[in-house]
Order: C-alpha cells, then sequence, then structure tokens
C-alpha cells in the first residue's frame, strides 16, 4: 500500500548498467507524499488493453479490442472469465473496472502503485494477490495482481515484453490438462504457477554465467571479471527480495483461510510453494558462490603478485653478491693487486658466476623456483 514509509523493496529494478556506470537500486516512491488513501494515479503512460477469456468445460471464447461499455454483454452465468489487463495508463479504465467489479480502493490503489512485495489481501468476498515476475537479462522485475471476484478473475500487468501465461492460454484453447473442468481457483493457481516459472529462466543463466566467470577467474583473472560477480551478487539479491515475499504469500494461501480457495487447489499450491522453496535455496547457493568466486579471484591475484614478487626477489638477490664483487674492483686504489693480474678479470667474471650459481642451486634445493600453477600443484598433490 502506498501509505507505507519508502524502502527498499522488490519493485521494478533497473537494467543492469553497462560497464563504468552506476547501478542505481535504491528504492525511489513514485506516490506522491499526502495523497489520501485509495486514490488511483496511473504513472505509466501506456495505454490500457483488456483481454477476456471465457471458458466451460465444453466451450471457449475470447475477445480483445473492447470497451469498458460491452464487457457486461462479455460476462456470460455459469462460466469462467480471465480478464487480463496490460498497461496503467488509462486512468479512467481502471476506475470504471473498479467500480464495475467493486473493487476495494485500496486494492486498485496496490495495482497502479507497482512497487508493492508479493503479498495476499481479502476484502470481504474479494481475494487480492500481488506477486512478482522476473525477467533477464538483464534483470528487470514486473507486478502482477490478481482479484478474484466470484467466477471472475482480474489480471493487471504493466507490459513489459508480453507476460508469461502463453502456456495457460493454449492449454485453455485447446483443452488439455484440466484447467477447463476446474473451477476459477484452479486457473488462479496456474497463472501464480508460470509466474513462479518465470524465475527459474533468468536463475538458471545466472548460474551458466557464474560457470563462465569462474572458467575466466581460473584462466586469466580481470577487473571485468570481478565487476560481473558482483553484479551477479546485485540481481540476487533483487531477486531473493522478490521471492521470499511470493514463499510468504503462497504460504499464506496454504492456511486455508479463503473460502475462494477450494481443498483440491491447496494441494497444487503446495508444489507450487515447493519450487519458491527451492528457488530461494538456488538464489542462496548462488550468493555463496558469488561470494566464494569473488575470494578465489583476490587469492588468485594475491597469488600471481606472490609469484612476480617472488621472481623479482630472486634476481635481486642473485645481482647482490655480484654487485658487490662488482663494487670492490670499481675503487680506484692503487694497491690492488689482482688489478695487475693478467687472470684477474677473467678470475672475478668465474667468480661472479660461481657466486651466482651457487644461490640458483640454493634456491632450487629450497624449491623456490618452482611455480605455483595448476601443473605444478597437481604434481604436489599426486
Amino acid at each position: 500500500m502506498s501509505s507505507s514509509p519508502p524502502s527498499l523493496a522488490a519493485a521494478s529494478i533497473p537494467p543492469n548498467s553497462r560497464k563504468g556506470e552506476i547501478r542505481r537500486r535504491w528504492f525511489r516512491r513514485r506516490t506522491a507524499v499526502g495523497l489520501p488513501p485509495g486514490t488511483i494515479t496511473p504513472h505509466e503512460q501506456r495505454p490500457a488493453r483488456m483481454e477476456l477469456i471465457s471458458y466451460s468445460p465444453s466451450d471457449y471464447r475470447e475477445a480483445a479490442d473492447f470497451s469498458i461499455e460491452q464487457l457486461p454483454n462479455l460476462l456470460i452465468p455459469d462460466r469462467v472469465h480471465w480478464l487480463n489487463i496490460d498497461g496503467y495508463g488509462d486512468a479512467e479504465l481502471l476506475k470504471s473496472l473498479a467500480g464495475d467489479f467493486k473493487i476495494h480502493p485500496l486494492a486498485m490503489e496496490d495495482v497502479v502503485n507497482t512497487h508493492q512485495r508479493a503479498k495476499v489481501d481479502n476484502y470481504d468476498d474479494q481475494l487480492f494477490i500481488v506477486a512478482r515476475r522476473v525477467l533477464g537479462p538483464p534483470f528487470r522485475s514486473e507486478q502482477i495482481s490478481f482479484v478474484l471476484v466470484g467466477n471472475i478473475l482480474l489480471t493487471f500487468q504493466e507490459d513489459l515484453e508480453g507476460d508469461c501465461f502463453d502456456n495457460v492460454r493454449e492449454r485453455l484453447k485447446s483443452g488439455r490438462g484440466r484447467t477447463r473442468t476446474l473451477g476459477v481457483d484452479y486457473l488462479l493457481y496456474e497463472l501464480l504457477d508460470a509466474v513462479i516459472d518465470s524465475y527459474f529462466p533468468v536463475i538458471e543463466g545466472m548460474g551458466e554465467d557464474l560457470d563462465r566467470i569462474e572458467e575466466a577467474v581460473q584462466g586469466q583473472p580481470n577487473p571485468e571479471s570481478l565487476r560481473r560477480i558482483h553484479d551477479h551478487r546485485i540481481d540476487l539479491l533483487q531477486l531473493r527480495r522478490a521471492a521470499w515475499p511470493l514463499r510468504e504469500a503462497i504460504q499464506h494461501l496454504l492456511r486455508g483461510e479463503f473460502q475462494q480457495i477450494g481443498r483440491e487447489t491447496l494441494l497444487y499450491l503446495r508444489d507450487g510453494y515447493d519450487h519458491v522453496v527451492q528457488i530461494m535455496d538456488i538464489l542462496d547457493i548462488y550468493r555463496e558462490t558469488c561470494g566464494d568466486l569473488r575470494d578465489y579471484y583476490y587469492n588468485i591475484v594475491s597469488s600471481r603478485t606472490n609469484d612476480v614478487m617472488r621472481t623479482l626477489t630472486i634476481i635481486s638477490t642473485l645481482f647482490l653478491p655480484v654487485t658487490f664483487v662488482a663494487g670492490i674492483y670499481g675503487m680506484n686504489f692503487e694497491n690492488m693487486p689482482e688489478i695487475k693480474d693478467p687472470w684477474g678479470y677473467p678470475l672475478c667474471l668465474l667468480a661472479m658466476a660461481l657466486i651466482a650459481g651457487g644461490f640458483l642451486v640454493f634456491f632450487w634445493r629450497k624449491g623456490w623456483l618452482r611455480s605455483f600453477d595448476k601443473q605444478a600443484g597437481r604434481r604436489r598433490l599426486d
């Protein structure tokens, strides 16, 4: 409800920013402060489109591009009706729908203010549900509102790149499955299940990208890999903020407190609840994976830095005694017996080579010349 204080919410998330841009992910309330509760103030400019599907076990009908005045004639008794509204740009249409179906003003306010978290509210004989559908990549979410009134189910969508209900429409049209033989509460379950299933392609895409990031980190870590890990951590956090309230909403429906939900539909809702729990588990695992990949990145970078510093240190150590000898014989004193010796110069070079070689043998016996690459690591494990 828009009268709640501003906070971080699972609202519509802006797309992933490009490289070098700031990712703005803080919640920003779009409703003007001080408006009375129940005020319908659409924030979208896209015109609203209505689609009506009416069905029974033996009949199926659909209608589109009709006016609000024609709607009562399309609502045939003894049928299940699914009225889908895409877009919130027509405030008069939304107000007319609220008046015709006697939708509570607070529910309509939550419909047009699309920063709501998933929830379930009961208004007398009406059931109001908010769920969040996710899309990606880049990750973003869309609020979908459900209003169950008698044998009519209304769905309100923001119209972001279509919806996730095409499979439900196809089953209704072809008569496959059990949707047309059961009531409107089962239709509500199928639509909620489609919203839940929309999480899995996004999560699977993130998992595949995390595998590619892990391969890149193992091969040649670079700042781009670290940026992608950070972006995925943010997306996973937003996904969890969208999925966690959905889990609570499904659990609320499973309590059996709503007369609009039949006992048989509750059995199917349990399966939807299991899917949401699975989503939460996968998100937690991927968040830990991002943390592990970040630590792994820093460890590899630190290890390679240590290898470079060790190489430079060995080179400096090898040249230190050679420089010392060269410094001694570079002093301009007259009484230096080796200066007049005909073998002095080659003997001095030989002494430098022997000292450097001795240091190399010492470093090799200590194991300081071995590289910490994967092949050396496998040899040590073997």
